[in-house]
């Protein structure tokens, strides 16, 4: 080999280095597109499994209002027929367990459910018929 050859072998090596890390590029780059491409695919079944399921939530969501709506009205019936010394209790006690909780670094789900008896006790106290509020029965 003569020095006249070596540039030229060089060269076309580093050519040939550079046509492969190309290559490489352009198959990476067409993976990438197909995985896109693929993926943008699915966003139209997406789209509809995501519409029909809140199509049927959106269907019940009467149902479910209106049955929450008839168990809190028939708790507070019942809670209504207790003396008022026992509903203040109640309050006392739910109110004393949901700030015993809370302190104790309880989640707020946990002090919420606590606390739920005492508004449905106020809630019966005050929406008793013929009640006066702050009188006692």
């Amino acid at each position: 080999m003569t020095t006249a050859e070596a540039p030229t072998e060089t060269i076309d090596a580093t050519r040939d280095v550079g046509d492969e890390i190309a290559n490489e590029t352009r198959s990476k780059v067409g993976q990438i597109r197909d995985a896109v491409e693929g993926a943008v695919d699915h966003v139209p079944d997406l789209m509809e499994s995501t519409r029909t399921g809140v199509e049927r939530v959106a269907g019940r969501l009467p149902d479910v209002a209106e049955r929450a709506r008839l168990g809190a009205g028939a708790a507070t019936s019942r809670l209504q027929t207790l003396t008022d010394p026992t509903l203040r209790l109640l309050a006392a006690a739910s109110i004393g367990l949901a700030t015993g909780l809370r302190l104790a670094g309880a989640p707020r789900l946990a002090t919420f459910v606590a606390i739920a008896p005492a508004l449905f006790a106020g809630g019966a106290i005050a929406t008793r018929p013929g009640a006066i509020l702050g009188g006692v029965r």
